[in-house]
């Protein structure tokens, strides 16, 4: 399953992911091509209370309770499979074997049996803050007003419970397609209180110049239903990142596609010290990215790679000046772009591969070894065996819930990650 807007695939929903802003920077907006929607509906059956737009803490359980991981879906794309907990009955962290639950605090897991199953649990409150909309769910749809306030509400609700566990799950909302989503969105961004919201841009390290969108609004990903997407911090490349992502279910996929989350923290702690030891030693890690003139493409242009006039937006005679100014946006300065003789681009800056946690101090893994294509900041390959232990310990501490129809997540980019089964 996948968030992806490809409506002849079973295991498919559509999901959108927005933005906001971790550094002082602001993007066009992505809010567009509205169209009118129907003046009718309350957030609550009685009219005295249709200005009443709030959210209640919920404790239901988050579903499924257990999903089977497939060793296939691994080895299909390279990754390194998640050893099974020594014992059946105990799992570590999201992480069970043989379909029994498992169970917080114990030491890592050792091999087992080939043919042993794994299932990754459902979070709990301690990793999810789950709330409902305070509506009447069989009413009808929406005026764009309510839907804004709705919105503000939301907004509101989730900067105030945010910090309790980085993720906040706020459930029963009425948007079901794009259209609606937007004008919702539009609330939460024009909501002053508890503080101004900058809308941030998606920018990935590939040629795309941008996701997939339906109406203006960001599909949640590009990449193919059936590639398993691993836990991740959004945009943990880039010079400049974003403080918070957030993800709105308007279709759930009938099978598959359960959303994945983790915390950093709980990351870090189970990575082998001989992990850590090597990011630090080199002295963190090289992001690198390169891109030809489209007025002057090479013969065979190298994998992974595009005209800087699409990254950028531009049209194929768009000039340097414009893709510079683009891309100082992003945070990147001007030794961080090299330009050769023939137009091309490259990008490279260094980040350290952690980040401190501004409330605990404590130092966050931060950044995306686990691809597998990352070299240390010294120039140094990151062997395989590293490589493969970060994507292996990984999911001692991941976990799996599907999102349904009004559903909107937002998490904190820098203290948990988000995936896709």
């Amino acid at each position: 399953g996948s968030a992806q807007p490809c409506w002849k695939r079973l295991q498919v929903g559509v999901g959108l992911k927005l933005f906001s802003g971790f550094a002082p920077f602001t993007f066009p907006p992505v809010l567009r091509h509205r169209t009118p929607l129907p003046r009718s509906c309350a957030p609550l059956a009685s009219s005295a209370q249709a200005t009443s737009f709030s959210f209640s803490p919920s404790s239901e359980q988050l579903e499924p309770k257990e999903v089977q991981l497939h060793k296939e879906w691994f080895r299909n794309w390279g990754f390194a499979e998640p050893e099974p907990p020594k014992s059946k009955q105990i799992g570590m962290g999201g992480m069970g074997a043989g379909g029994a639950k498992g169970k917080k605090g114990k030491k890592g897991p050792a091999r087992s049996a080939a043919n042993s199953k794994l299932f990754i649990k459902a979070p709990d409150g301690d990793l999810v803050t789950v709330f409902r909309a305070d509506r009447d769910e069989s009413a009808p749809a929406c005026s764009e007003e309510d839907l804004a306030a709705w919105g503000a509400a939301a907004r509101q609700t989730f900067e105030g419970s945010l910090d309790k566990t980085g993720a906040v799950l706020l459930r029963g909302l009425p948007m079901r397609n794009a259209e609606e989503f937007g004008h919702f969105w539009r609330g939460c961004v024009a909501a002053e209180e508890p503080k101004p919201l900058v809308e941030g841009r998606y920018n990935s390290m590939g040629p795309s110049g941008g996701r997939k969108k339906l109406s203006g609004i960001d599909m949640a990903t590009n990449v193919p239903p059936a590639f398993l997407l691993l836990c991740h911090n959004e945009m943990c490349y880039n010079p400049t990142t974003v403080g918070r992502i957030c993800l709105y279910c308007v279709q759930d996929a009938p099978l598959g596609g359960e959303s994945l989350i983790a915390r950093n923290s709980d990351l870090g702690k189970s990575l082998p010290k001989s992990v850590s030891d090597f990011v630090k030693k080199h002295g963190g890690i090289l992001y690198s990215r390169e891109y030809y003139d489209a007025q002057n493409p090479p013969k065979v242009p190298p994998q992974g790679s595009g005209p800087w006039q699409t990254k950028c937006s531009l049209p194929e005679d768009g000039t340097k000046e414009q893709a510079i100014e683009f891309f100082k946006g992003m945070g990147f300065t001007d030794d961080q772009m090299e330009w050769d003789e023939e137009g091309g681009l490259k990008l490279t800056n260094q980040h350290p591969g952690f980040y401190t946690d501004p409330t605990t101090g404590e130092d966050l893994w931060w950044n995306i070894i686990h691809t597998g294509n990352m070299k240390a900041a010294d120039g140094t390959p990151f062997p395989k065996k590293v490589v493969a232990d970060i994507q292996r310990t990984g999911w001692e501490h991941t976990y799996a819930f599907k999102l349904r129809p009004g559903d909107w997540l937002g998490c904190d980019n820098i203290r948990g990650q988000h995936g896709r089964l």
